[in-house]
């Protein structure tokens, strides 16, 4: 009779207690809404804290609620691409804005998605675009012109793309001149360029080119010195470098 009597005490207390818990789960997540606004004010005195100088530039976007935790983003006021995210969760109040915001992850990241698919629509061209900096470590100028996205005139990105040919200087050479020049016709204007030549089961990848070491004269003796492993003048003075491995199957 006892030992039925602990056990019934037993199943009413974790009845109570998991009874308890759920209603204040569901409480808690009934009145978040409520208390958005609130949060909202807190996102504003951390940023006007923690960011002074730039307070003036940050439009707060609204506030939302998600498992256990609120967010907001932080957009620039003269483009929405960059942008961070604010946290407060367990009473704790956190950001992503050195990596997105300050590095300039997220309006990277959206330039050279675009720029890609620009490529693809106008040359029908897989390529790959990447800025070799952080937005944080460009000139001011530089800075300016990406986060108007207006780099038309200015090179700061590079480019990477592939050709099917055999190791031959003069064919691979008008390959890669027909794709910079419509490039170029696009107002594609990439700092350097890689270019991966496939010939059958292996693959020779090139690596700094520049728009002086592309140029018919230059490109071709640079070709013809890599087939034949000349280490010439032209290639250490533009620090061209290459590798040769076998394709992947």
């Amino acid at each position: 009779m006892r030992q039925d009597k602990k056990l019934m005490i037993g199943m009413t207390l974790l009845f109570l207690i998991t009874f308890i818990f759920l209603g204040t789960l569901v409480t808690t997540e009934k009145l978040s809404p409520y208390f958005t606004n609130k949060i909202n004010e807190k996102f504003k005195k951390y940023l006007e804290e923690k960011y002074p100088n730039e307070i003036e530039n940050f439009i707060i976007e609204k506030t939302t609620y998600n498992k256990k935790q609120y967010q907001t983003k932080v957009v620039n006021q003269k483009n929405k691409n960059l942008y961070f995210i604010i946290t407060y969760k367990n009473k704790k109040i956190t950001d992503t804005y050195k990596n997105d915001y300050l590095k300039g992850k997220t309006i990277l990241k959206t330039i050279e998605q675009e720029l890609q698919q620009k490529i693809k629509n106008k040359i029908n061209k897989d390529v790959t675009i990447s800025f070799p900096l952080t937005l944080d470590k460009y000139t001011d100028k530089e800075k300016e012109k990406i986060i108007k996205q207006d780099l038309n005139h200015i090179s700061l990105y590079n480019i990477k793309f592939s050709i099917n040919n055999t190791l031959e200087p003069t064919s691979i050479m008008e390959k890669i001149n027909t794709i910079t020049e419509k490039l170029t016709e696009i107002n594609i204007n990439p700092n350097q360029y890689t270019v991966i030549i496939n010939d059958n089961n292996k693959k020779l990848t090139i690596y700094n080119l520049t728009k002086q070491t592309i140029e018919k004269n230059n490109l071709i003796q640079i070709i013809d010195d890599i087939i034949n492993n000349n280490e010439s003048e032209i290639i250490k003075i533009n620090n061209i470098t290459y590798q040769y491995t076998n394709k992947e199957i």
